[in-house]
Parts: structure tokens; sequence; C-alpha cells
């Protein structure tokens, strides 16, 4: 490949794009309705880590970072998505970068970033445009057809970016593993990952200074705040995963093998982040933190050693029931472990071992919530509805399991084809979905927008909607048990994240009757009745499922 002639300095900056998690048609029904749809809020990791790696090349000038996420709840004040990118875009960057790099992580995020590509490069002609991710990754050949992307990272770009940084600064050939541009990828081949970093410590911590980090610490994120709010960050601590579930596509960057931090290396970030930023809520995104006993044993009793005031630890993408016994979970709890996340799928042995082969032990993890609602900590667990494969009987047994577990809250979820993952494939060869972009803007886990020969969309998309007010709301452990106070947490913390739910509200007047706290029980009802009058959201509810609420009488 020739070398790279169009920049004028060996001074570079590099301007990271961070772009939303929700797709297309919901950032555009804001200019519409003023109101965007809730993201999920977390530490953009990725780029905290490349960013990092591109600031140890001797030829890097500056890092900045457009940060869309953080920002599409303020879209609708803009009179255009045009404006919304290019205003953003002007304001967040002082002088023109070299290297504009997008983060394309999530398949949802993949009409934003198509929309945002050609906006940007007006805007920037002489920059070399790349990209990197989850989604870029597994559609490679894909987004190289794009004119306006000059190079597709594949994989763990740290050691890559480091590399391609200094050989762009000195005009020499772009030859590294795992980077593409359309004169160098064979389309005969499957492309090569990025040379991956096999000893995490050897990576220099993320770069916070690039993102808005008191905005980022102090959002509700993924965080449950059932004990009060507090200033978080999210950290990864290994990487990989040896399992081979048919929806996951994350092995496809980080690979099968599990990579460790050093224990001192994680010690020593989360005091950084602490004494700098006061974090004391810490979030592993880890995909198998729980893997190695030895290795997790010495990271708890090193946390429960440190002087950080109320240190919480939160595991949102749950934690491994394979992996998990009474030991390990006690070393959690005493570290800081205040709500336990359980990783279950499904309730079928059945869907567990033929169809999703998670082989998830159903029998392991009735124990294990018994254990941990045992020892008065939060449970919930994370269930997904609708796989390829799945029958519509296997699903109602996967909700009956739920219901008979009792734990505190259970996350129902729907089968989503993502990128690179066994089921996509399944999916495509079904032909439920083509291989294309218009496939990708419907991988949200809220919603199904195909059929199946088991399930239509719609019949799918109603039965876990149901299911969730079933289990979660009016039939809650804790509304059950008499555990009245825990429940009204739990539903103020659904309330903080939608304000218009007024089944949440419902079930907290519920509580407040059988405390006989008749004042306040009268005050949420009134609540409820002021809802249903000015937010059409909580309207619609009461019109679809108000006969759930069998002790609310409407005005």
């Amino acid at each position: 490949m020739e070398p790279i002639s169009c920049l004028k300095t060996a001074s570079l900056r590099i301007l990271f794009v961070n772009l939303p998690t929700i797709p297309m048609e919901d950032i555009l029904a804001c200019f519409k309705s003023k109101s965007v749809r809730r993201q999920t809020l977390s530490m953009p990791l990725g780029i905290l880590y490349l960013s990092a790696a591109a600031k140890t090349s001797k030829f890097v000038e500056a890092v900045n970072l457009i940060d869309y996420v953080i920002k599409v709840p303020d879209a609708a004040k803009y009179e255009s998505l045009d404006d919304f990118i290019l205003s953003e875009a002007k304001a967040n960057t002082a002088h023109s970068p070299n290297i504009v790099a997008f983060s394309l992580n999530f398949s949802a995020s993949y009409g934003f970033f198509a929309h945002c590509v050609p906006l940007l490069r007006r805007l920037w002609p002489d920059a070399l445009f790349i990209v990197g991710g989850i989604h870029a990754t597994n559609t490679v050949r894909h987004l190289l057809q794009n004119r306006n992307i000059d190079f597709v990272f594949r994989g763990e770009g740290e050691l890559a970016i480091k590399n391609f940084t200094d050989r762009v600064a000195q005009k020499q050939p772009i030859a590294i593993k795992g980077v593409y541009s359309r004169d160098s990828i064979d389309l005969q081949a499957s492309p090569d990952l990025c040379d991956i970093p096999v000893y995490l410590d050897e990576l220099p911590f993320p770069d916070w200074s690039v993102i808005d980090m008191e905005k980022y610490a102090a959002s509700l994120g993924r965080q449950r705040n059932i004990h009060g709010e507090k200033k978080h960050a999210s950290l990864m601590t290994t990487r990989g995963c040896c399992f081979q579930c048919t929806f996951c596509s994350t092995f496809s960057v980080h690979g099968r093998k599990v990579r460790f931090r050093s224990v001192l290396n994680v010690v020593a970030e989360i005091k950084y982040l602490h004494q700098n930023y006061g974090i004391t809520m810490f979030m592993p995104e880890d995909d198998l933190i729980t893997v190695n006993h030895d290795w997790l044993l010495r990271l708890m009793k090193e946390l429960k050693g440190l002087n950080i005031p109320d240190l919480e630890l939160q595991f949102p993408d749950a934690l491994s029931v394979n992996t998990l016994n009474e030991t390990i979970l006690d070393a959690l709890i005493e570290a800081g472990m205040k709500i336990c996340v359980l990783a279950i799928e499904s309730g079928s042995e059945h869907v567990q071992r033929r169809v999703i082969k998670k082989n998830c032990d159903l029998t392991k993890a009735r124990n294990l919530v018994s254990y941990v609602k045992s020892r008065g900590i939060v449970v919930r667990c994370y269930y997904i509805f609708g796989f390829p494969g799945e029958t519509i009987d296997q699903m109602k047994e996967t909700l009956e399991f739920a219901k008979s577990l009792k734990a505190d809250w259970s996350v129902f979820n729907i089968a989503t084809p993502l990128v690179g993952s066994e089921m996509y494939k399944l999916c495509v060869e079904a032909g439920y979905i083509e291989d294309a972009p218009e496939t990708w803007a419907g991988t949200m886990y809220d919603r199904r927008v195909f059929d199946t020969k088991e399930i239509s969309a719609k019949d799918l998309n109603d039965f876990v909607y149901r299911a969730n007010l079933d289990c979660n709301f009016i039939h809650n452990p804790n509304i059950v048990e008499g555990n009245f106070e825990k429940a009204i947490n739990i539903f103020e913390d659904i309330l903080s994240k939608h304000e218009f739910h007024i089944i949440a509200l419902y079930c907290i007047a519920e509580c407040y009757k059988n405390l006989r706290r008749e004042t306040e029980c009268r005050s949420t009802y009134q609540k409820i009745r002021d809802l249903i009058d000015k937010d059409p959201r909580a309207a619609k509810m009461f019109e679809d499922y108000g006969n759930l609420m069998k002790s609310f009488l409407p005005r």
C-alpha cells in the first residue's frame, strides 16, 4: 500500500466520536416530540483506552471527543439532526483534526453513524476517517464500501492505534495487522484481528480526561440507586469469555481466552478514581469476572482493605451463575456488593442446552438467589425471550421459573441478533432478517421488529411487557413477602428512570396501604391521576394495563 500523504504535519490531532446507542428513528422522533428516548449511559471505555494509548505516541499533539451520547438529551433544541451533529462537532473542536475515529460498538448506532460520517467529512475533508468497535469488527467489508471511511480496525485497538499514528505521522505505509482499507483487504479471505494486549497491566489507565467525568460519574447510567446516589465509574478488570452463548458477539473482539489484570493494577486504578474524581461506586464491565476464584478472592480482599468510605461494587453485565458459590458471593458482599445481578437468560433446560448453549445450572441459580437474599442483598436476574427455536411454551416456562425464583427484580429482554453472534447467522439463514444495515437498526433489547416461525414480533413484544408487569410489579416478591419498605425503594428506582410509570406508583401506593400510611397512599394515588391527565405515556399505560390496578379508582 502507498504511504499516507494527505497530512501536512507530523503533529497529529485525533478526534474521537462517541455515537448514540439508540436507533436513528428514535433520534429523529425527538425533533417532533421534543423528547428523546432514554439510552443506557456508561463510560465509553473503548474510547478511553484508545485515547490513552494514542497519547503514548510522540506524534500526537491533542486528543478530543465529540460525545453525542451525552448530548442526545439536548438534541431536541436544535432545528434538525444535521444542525445537531454539526453544531456539537464545531463546539468540541478548536482545531481541525487529522484523524477522526468513530467507536461503532452497537449495531443500533449504525444509522446515526452513517448519517454523521459524510457531514463530518465535509467539515474536515483532509482528515483520515477510521472506525472500530464490536459492530465494526464484524462488518469490515460493508464499512469499507463507504468512500468516506479510510480504515477499519478489527478487535482490540490499543496496540494498533499507537502503531497507526506513528506510521501516519511519518508517512509510512499502513501495514498493521487487523487494520484494513479498501486497498489492503482481501475480499476472499477472513480478515485478522489486531494484535491483542496479552499483558493488560502494560496498558495505560483509561484517559478519563477526554470525557465530561462529572456528568458521567453523577449520571444514573447503569447503576441502581438502591442505597442513594453515588459517583460511579466503569472499569474492566479482565477481557474475554470462554463460554459459547449463541446470542453474544463480544468474543469477536476480546476472544475466548480470559486475560486478567493484576490485582495491584486494578486496585491502583480504583484508588486513582476515588482520589481524583471522588468515585465510590465501581462497576466492572467484564464478561466473566468470576471465572478465576483465587484471583477474585485476592482482589476482593484488597478492596475490602481500602480506605474508601462506603465503597460499593455493581456488576451491570451480570454475574455467571456457573462460576459462583457461597464463598465467592460472601467475598463480593463483604467487599461492597449491595445488588447482586445474575445472568440466567432462560428457565427452560432445553433452551439452555439446545438453543442458546449457555448451560446455566437452574438448580444452582435457585439456591444462589435464596442465599443472596438471606444475606439481605438485592437480587436482580436477567432473562431473554424469543430466541429462534424457542417455543411460546418454553417462554412461559421461563416466566414461571422467574416468578418462582422470587428475585427482587427480573429483567426481561428480547433476543436480539447481534452481528458476529451465532444467533445472527441463524436468523439470516432462516430468512428472518437480512445481513444488511436495515436489520442493524432494530437491534434493541426491548422490542422485536421481525417475526419468527414460533412467534410474531407483536406477540413477543406484548408477552414480554406484560410478563414484566406481572412478575416485577403486581406480584413483586417483596410485596408478596411483606417487605414493603424494600419494595418502595425498588419502585422509586424505576420511577427515577421512567417518571410516567403509573404501575410502579400503584405498587408504591399498595405498599403504603399495607404499612397503614394512609396519607402517603392517598397522595400517591393522586399522583397517578395527575399523570394520566398530563402525560400521554401514563395515559396509554392506563388504557392498556389499568385492569392490573385493581384497587385504583380513577376520577
